[in-house]
């Protein structure tokens, strides 16, 4: 377990996580927030719907493909 701190307007916040999960918030956020002394609301939310984005079209391909399996 690894613990990593955000802080969002001006509050810390601390969260645990599995370690390669951490390790990959972690990257995403450095990507996403470049200079992350401090993330806004507005950032977050933002970034929260391109995740989301992500996951739906994801989702949305993984059921196009599930479609073309055959079924037994």
């Amino acid at each position: 377990m690894r613990k990593i701190t955000v802080r969002i307007e001006g509050k810390d916040y601390n969260v645990t996580l599995e370690d390669d999960f951490a390790k990959s918030v972690e990257e995403e956020l450095r990507k996403t927030f470049p200079s992350h002394i401090s993330i806004s609301s507005k950032a977050l939310l933002q970034a929260y719907l391109a995740k989301c984005l992500d996951c739906y079209t994801l989702e949305k391909k993984m059921k196009e493909l599930l479609k073309k399996l055959p079924k037994d």
